[in-house]
């Protein structure tokens, strides 16, 4: 039975500040509830009348069930850095939908959203992504949603069924299309304005691409990425904060007890259960975890990028290409992709967004200083090329260059 239930985030995910709860993927265990269960006997109607306050939040394969939240008054999806950390923290009542119901649930909305245009921005961490979910946004034609959670739900349960049988991949991929339809429906009754949603996916998304594509046939995708010394220097002062601190660390080898403890075990697995890269003959540390991270990645959109393996990418860029032609690239990607911006004023109002940190007050902003101060030097230049012969992976090379890359205007 479906039913919604008054809820508040548990006051872990407010008080704790070393970053490791709030990377947790999230789940209907993040909520102390209030008061009782209120059984909705009708979900499709419900969702009709109150589908643009419930944002699709994860999916609990345990009980099979959709949870969908609705965040406090005033919520602003656009306004929030990353969704699934701001609807965890301003959670105020979930409504719960079991797997059986999703059909009819969709069907009562689906065409209400039939035009709207999916989007999936896949990329490699450190890379823009959120700066580019938020000129997209400011087009006026797309909906930027960065990272909400309902991705690695999906993530996990491949991970933890990896023999998945026939018709349990058919009910995930069902699951997949059910909860982009619902997200978009509440999306559009928000904004009818707007004619397509970009899901910007948490990092490891990329690793579910190709199901997300299953799931949502007519789905656009961009792949966006940055070199790996880049990617390194930028992780590494997001996660630690002070050179020194980082230089002291790594000299006495006591960053080897921060991976397991930094990054939740959905993301520490993809490494772990890879001997090319599990095996890597360097520390294994801040360097060796945020470059495995990379690689694995990269290679995911390496293959994705493979005309004779897949070809539903559309666009592939990178952060410096993203960062030297600013509004001309966003404006080509929404070209790319088959959006029509009418907007006079878009160019102006997606140039200013290339004027602010759009990490600023989360988690993943830095507070280091200097942005062109580089932490990586011949040490860690070393450990990357080491992990790169270890691996023999397609990807060689730390400035790897992705078929397809638009590399100038």
């Amino acid at each position: 039975m479906a039913y919604v239930q008054l809820v508040q985030c548990k006051s872990v995910y407010i008080r704790n500040k070393d970053g490791s709860p709030q990377l947790r993927p999230n789940s209907i265990d993040d909520f102390d509830t209030v008061g009782k269960e209120r059984p909705v006997a009708d979900p499709a109607k419900f969702f009709r009348d109150h589908g643009r306050d419930f944002y699709v939040y994860c999916a609990d394969f345990d009980l099979e069930n959709l949870v969908l939240v609705r965040p406090r008054e005033g919520f602003q999806i656009r306004e929030v850095t990353f969704v699934w950390q701001a609807l965890r923290t301003y959670a105020q009542e979930v409504l719960v939908v079991p797997f059986a119901n999703l059909a009819a649930v969709t069907a009562e909305v689906a065409d209400d959203v039939s035009h709207i245009t999916t989007v999936f921005l896949h990329h490699t961490a450190r890379c823009g992504s959120t700066l580019l979910t938020k000129a997209l946004d400011a087009s006026g034609v797309v909906h930027g949603v960065s990272e909400p959670g309902i991705h690695i739900s999906f993530l996990q349960y491949l991970q933890s069924h990896p023999n998945l049988q026939e018709d349990d991949l058919t009910m995930l991929t069902d699951i997949v299309g059910y909860s982009n339809t619902l997200f978009n429906f509440t999306l559009f009754q928000q904004d009818h304005t707007r004619t397509a949603v970009c899901y910007k996916t948490r990092a490891e998304g990329i690793h579910i691409a190709e199901l997300l594509q299953k799931g949502v046939p007519g789905a656009k995708v961009i792949i966006s990425y940055r070199d790996a010394v880049a990617t390194l220097n930028s992780a590494l002062k997001v996660m630690i904060a002070s050179y020194w601190k980082y230089w002291l660390l790594t000299g006495l080898r006591l960053d080897t007890f921060l991976p397991t403890k930094i990054f939740p075990r959905y993301v520490m697995s993809v490494v772990e259960e890879d001997g090319r890269l599990a095996t890597a003959p360097v520390p294994h540390g801040l360097v060796w975890i945020v470059t495995c991270l990379w690689l694995r990645r990269m290679q995911s959109a390496h293959t994705l990028t493979q005309s004779e393996t897949t070809s539903f990418v559309d666009v592939v860029l990178r952060y410096e290409e993203l960062c030297k032609y600013k509004e001309e690239m966003v404006l080509k990607l929404l070209k790319d992709i088959g959006i029509e911006c009418k907007d006079k004023d878009a160019k102006e109002k997606i140039r200013a967004v290339f004027g602010m940190n759009s990490q600023t007050g989360t988690m993943m902003s830095g507070t280091w200083g200097k942005a062109s101060e580089s932490w990586v030097g011949d040490w860690e230049k070393g450990v990357i090329a080491t992990i790169l012969t270890h691996a023999n992976m397609d990807v060689n090379r730390p400035d790897f260059v992705l078929e397809g890359t638009i590399t100038e205007i």
